[in-house]
């Protein structure tokens, strides 16, 4: 019996995979230009990872020393390894649960800052991660800046994901309220999440969310959802349009 191609292609990967599967390989991709990178744009580019995934971290651990950037001599960066315990997969699959990857700090030896917020890996914390393969192992699509997305909304049934599409699966995650731990975390943080899923997956099932959060059983979260729509409407000044048409 002939063996398929895509076992043949599946074979090929796995052998480069286990060839070469050293972090040490690494080399990190900060770059000037990622100062003026906008929200939008890194996360259109983040939107292309092979791998998305909403995990809680278990452990940060330095493995690198502190080294200059290869695309900015007056940044220095430090390679570090995530552990986190995977709650849903949006794209693509996981190799493992728990499962590690790695991403490059911003170093306190840096000469200067990033020029943007800088992401700090914390034990606890819930993500959403955007990753690809590289030298055998996973690492974070972007280094030293926040190249992923926090979550404070509470965590699903596993397999909620299954069936969407990534963008909608992300919106959903972030605003489709389950056991929320801390209303006002959630509140604060519904405007970049509304900002994400309108770029992820589009303005109008955006709206379409936060419209159901504004009867929602917390007066909190009703006056949050409400105050993020109008700004919504900023954003997408489209959405204000249909708005006009649909009352007439």
């Amino acid at each position: 019996m002939p063996i398929g191609r895509d076992i043949i292609a599946g074979v090929v990967i796995f052998g480069q995979m286990a060839a070469c599967s050293h972090p040490a390989q690494l080399r990190d991709q900060w770059q000037t230009s990622e100062r003026q990178l906008s929200f939008e744009k890194w996360l259109q580019r983040a939107s292309a990872a092979p791998l998305i995934v909403l995990g809680r971290v278990l452990s940060v651990d330095k493995i690198g020393q502190p080294q200059r950037s290869h695309g900015d001599a007056q940044v220095k960066t430090e390679l570090t390894r995530i552990r986190i315990d995977v709650e849903q997969e949006i794209k693509g699959a996981i190799p493992a649960n728990p499962m590690e990857f790695y991403l490059f700090e911003l170093s306190e030896e840096s000469d200067v800052g990033a020029g943007v917020p800088a992401y700090i890996p914390v034990a606890g914390q819930r993500r959403i991660y955007f990753l690809r393969a590289e030298a055998g192992i996973y690492r974070s699509v972007g280094d030293v800046a926040r190249y992923n997305l926090e979550v404070w909304n509470g965590a699903h049934e596993p397999g909620f994901c299954r069936g969407m599409s990534p963008g909608r699966c992300v919106s959903e995650l972030l605003l489709v309220p389950v056991g929320i731990a801390d209303v006002e975390a959630f509140v604060s943080g519904l405007w970049p999440s509304a900002y994400a899923s309108g770029i992820l997956s589009s303005p109008e099932n955006t709206k379409e969310l936060l419209d159901k959060l504004r009867k929602y059983p917390d007066a909190r979260i009703v006056k949050g959802a409400s105050e993020t729509l109008q700004m919504l409407e900023q954003w997408w000044p489209s959405l204000k349009k249909e708005n006009v048409h649909n009352d007439k």
